[in-house]
């Protein structure tokens, strides 16, 4: 019996095995509909089984030791399960390219359910749909046709939404669709018509293979575009930190300090030089490149930032450093614009205290920047300066280049901005 069943099944059960490499190959991507194919994949295998089996019962083979009464009686309840369970398979098909919520979904069991109750009379001895003489013949009853019904309406609905994608997207993607729903019509018209019997489940096996490899193309198109879009958002949001986070007024008043210096204190002239040169620097260098900075680096070019800012002599800043760890790497100008939040906004006009801390957890590497400052608020509501476009800006650099996080808590003795890298990805690569 196996041996008949594997000759008889040998190119369904070749391109089945096909659906299910590619699905385990997928197995990490979300395709779309994956669990329905692998219960597509299932009920083609039940049906090849019940067709061998019917086979070997219409041909009297003696592989089966049946009487001819049994062999009748075997043979109706297995054909009645393989009407009842074909349309599922198209059926599945119909709901994964079915956009989900659409008032058309919970109306698509309908046909399967009507053609189950129509062949599942077989089952009671009825010949409405089909019926097997007494001298094992298989004839087609009134409403025999039952299954070509339901599986036109399936594949009416599958041209809507076919001729729908076709006209949104790639033509030469939605061309697969057209294919699938030619070959699933050629292959019930010959089947119907007795001219080409035996090839509806290798048909069927390829109709699935092409289907997943259809949406497989989708997928990666769409994590292709997805890549672009991610691309130029990443380019985007440089320009708009450079344009946001280097500030025309940082940048006169830095100029006009060190012009003052020039004339009365020269070599504290040349260090703030050096400083904006870092400061400018560090933000362009920020602009250029995707990469990770060491910690110390993005350090340093924060020390930049307070060397400018300390060098006006009207305000006083102390910054105290409790550094527990070092050796680990962030997005360049993840903690620059967080200082410079806190001493334009945090801080009084008198100055205050800047203290910046870093731990370690299991999982994340902490730096926590805090100000003795009341957060500043606008005149006309009640949102804090704090909550500007530097900062997120910096929040979302954070999750999109290592999956970082940025928190921020604002008390009544000063802010608390608390920022998370995880381990995995603040580690020299």
């Amino acid at each position: 019996m196996i041996s008949v069943y594997f000759e008889n099944n040998f190119m369904t059960l070749l391109i089945l095995s096909a659906v299910v490499m590619l699905m385990f190959a997928n197995k990490k991507n979300r395709i779309a509909g994956s669990e329905l194919f692998s219960a597509g994949v299932v009920l083609l295998l039940i049906i090849t089984v019940t067709d061998t089996l019917e086979t070997l019962c219409a041909a009297g083979d003696p592989v089966l030791d049946l009487d001819l009464a049994r062999r009748i009686e075997l043979r109706k309840a297995l054909g009645a399960a393989n009407y009842i369970l074909r349309p599922f398979i198209i059926l599945i098909e119909v709901l994964i390219l079915t956009p989900s919520g659409h008032m058309l979904r919970p109306l698509l069991a309908v046909p399967v359910v009507v053609n189950s109750a129509v062949y599942a009379t077989a089952f009671f001895g009825s010949s409405v749909a089909f019926g097997i003489t007494p001298s094992n013949t298989f004839f087609r009853g009134p409403l025999g046709n039952t299954i070509f019904v339901t599986q036109i309406v399936y594949v009416s609905v599958l041209l809507v939404f076919s001729v729908k994608r076709f006209k949104n997207s790639d033509w030469r993607r939605s061309s697969i669709l057209l294919l699938i729903i030619a070959q699933v019509i050629i292959a019930a018209l010959l089947e119907y018509g007795n001219i080409l019997t035996g090839y509806s489940n290798s048909v069927t096996a390829l109709v699935i293979l092409e289907y997943y490899i259809f949406l497989t193309v989708v997928y990666q198109q769409e994590m292709r575009e997805a890549i672009i879009q991610r691309d130029l958002k990443l380019e985007k949001d440089k320009m708009l930190m450079l344009r946001n986070q280097i500030h025309p007024h940082f940048i006169y008043n830095s100029l006009s300090i060190i012009r003052s210096l020039a004339k009365h204190d020269s070599s504290k002239a040349v260090s703030c030089i050096d400083s904006f040169s870092d400061y400018l620097k560090a933000h362009i260098c920020a602009i250029e490149t995707d990469s990770m900075i060491f910690f110390e680096k993005e350090l340093y070019n924060v020390k930049a930032y307070l060397d400018l800012a300390r060098a006006d002599t009207s305000r006083k800043i102390e910054v105290i450093y409790r550094l527990g760890v070092k050796d680990f790497m962030l997005p360049p100008l993840s903690l620059e614009p967080i200082i410079e939040n806190a001493v334009n906004h945090g801080l009084s006009r008198d100055g205050g205290v800047i203290t910046i801390c870093t731990e370690e957890t299991e999982e994340n590497y902490i730096v926590r920047i805090s100000d003795n400052g009341t957060a500043r608020r606008l005149p006309d509501n009640d949102k804090p300066f704090h909550l500007g476009v530097g900062i997120e800006n910096t929040r979302s650099r954070l999750a999109m280049h290592c999956g970082g996080s940025l928190e921020m808590d604002m008390a009544e003795s000063g802010t608390t901005v608390t920022v998370s890298i995880p381990k995995n990805r603040g580690k020299e690569q």
